[in-house]
């Protein structure tokens, strides 16, 4: 399948990691677009994983967003983000802070029944709201309007994502909004975030 929930600030990234990940991943990945005489502004997301040694290693580039990452890093992000991309239209990025929440983010995808499979479309959504509360956020994907009602137009429908003071306190939340929405055969996982839940019980 495709991505089914994350979580944010990875409890994996250290400082020596992260300047590894910049440092072999990140800064030879730039020079090569510069090289290429390309003048690339926009999103570079960069999907990794990092082996048992601790090495990272690269799955996929995309000039977009990742999903469903990015909604938990959207919950925790305080600064404008029409802003930051103004900035980087300018190349003035380098002139910016960009502020998070410090709490922890978790998001949970729903999805249509037999997703990543054939999957049915055109199903009501029951228990969406207009607003949420502060720290809670529903971030539609596989949606769309028909008259009054909101259906299923996509694998991933919907990411119910949420603030916590740690990762278990952000799961329970997300959870919580997971089981106020519904529709005929939604599916989701049920451990998401558990690999740093799992860590925060060790400490």
């Amino acid at each position: 399948t495709g991505g089914m929930g994350a979580y944010s600030p990875s409890g994996l990234i250290n400082f020596n990691l992260e300047k590894k990940i910049i440092d072999k991943i990140i800064r030879p990945t730039l020079k090569a677009i510069k090289d290429l005489g390309e003048n690339y502004k926009g999103f570079l997301y960069a999907g990794l994983m990092i082996a048992a040694d601790g090495t990272p290693k690269v799955i996929e580039y995309n000039c977009r967003f990742g999903d469903p990452e990015t909604q938990p890093m959207m919950l925790r992000l305080q600064s404008d983000l029409v802003e930051l991309i103004e900035a980087a239209n300018r190349v003035e990025l380098d002139k910016t802070t960009i502020e998070f929440d410090s709490r922890a983010a978790v998001g949970v995808v729903l999805a249509a029944a037999g997703y990543p499979g054939d999957y049915p479309k055109g199903d009501v959504i029951s228990g969406l709201k207009v607003t949420y509360p502060d720290g809670q956020k529903i971030f539609h994907a596989g949606t769309k309007q028909v008259g009054d009602d909101v259906v299923t137009a996509g694998g991933r429908v919907l990411c119910a994502t949420a603030l916590g003071h740690t990762v278990t306190q952000a799961q329970q939340a997300a959870y919580a909004l997971v089981n106020e929405v519904s529709w005929q055969g939604v599916e989701f996982r049920t451990d998401i975030g558990y690999r740093a839940i799992e860590r925060e019980q060790i400490k």
